[in-house]
């Protein structure tokens, strides 16, 4: 099965299919994309897709893979030590995710358990490791920064679909949007941090949760 590709016809294979709906999550970052729309989008049946992914489920998983491996690619280019490296991995998920928000919100729910996702185990594994620890203090340390990472940059994602908030894509959509009509006096700490709290969006969280964890492992 072929693909158009501008003026000429390409073989179909699954990196073609992976690079199309990381392409459409990109591009329409509210919209469920589905194998027909896919098949539109590469000029093809949407049968095809089966010829290469059993279900939805298994090329969202490709696709998270992929996003693990192109986190890991550009965290490979930092210089510094291993906090800097490491933290350079794990905003590039969090920005990855935003870019591609219909993909990264499924990243809470489906292991993508391939190469990719493989390799950013390894490199979060390698910068622990690089701090000085080793064994189950290792364990317990990559346990902490992945779920975190995991778990922060998958809601992100879901709050773009969900279409919550202009500025949703880069992270920036409150994290406490309103008190409602929640008397604050009777709340002293709340009242006293009011505008702070409600200043704090998606992105000041996950940047303070990393922080916070290597603080620990520092």
């Amino acid at each position: 099965m072929a693909a158009k590709t501008g003026n000429r016809r390409a073989r179909l294979d699954r990196s073609m299919i992976v690079d199309a709906i990381l392409q459409l999550a990109r591009d329409e970052p509210r919209a469920r994309i589905t194998f027909k729309r896919l098949g539109q989008a590469l000029g093809v049946d949407a049968t095809a897709m089966y010829r290469h992914f059993r279900n939805k489920d298994e090329l969202t998983r490709a696709a998270l893979d992929r996003l693990s491996a192109m986190a890991v690619a550009d965290a490979e280019t930092v210089t510094g030590d291993w906090r800097e490296r490491l933290e350079a991995h794990l905003l590039r998920i969090a920005e990855l995710s935003l870019e591609h928000p219909s993909i990264a919100a499924e990243g809470a729910i489906l292991d993508p358990v391939g190469p990719g996702d493989v390799a950013g185990d390894e490199f979060v594994l390698a910068r622990l490791s690089d701090a000085g620890l080793a064994g189950a203090p290792l364990v317990r340390a990559y346990a902490a920064v992945s779920g975190f990472a995991l778990a922060q940059s998958a809601a992100m994602a879901q709050e773009v679909v969900a279409g919550r908030g202009a500025a949703a894509r880069d992270g920036s959509i409150p994290w406490i949007s309103t008190f409602g009509s929640v008397d604050l006096t009777d709340y002293p700490l709340v009242n006293e941090y009011r505008e702070a709290l409600l200043s704090i969006d998606g992105m000041t969280v996950y940047r303070a949760g990393i922080a916070a964890i290597l603080d620990s492992v520092a």
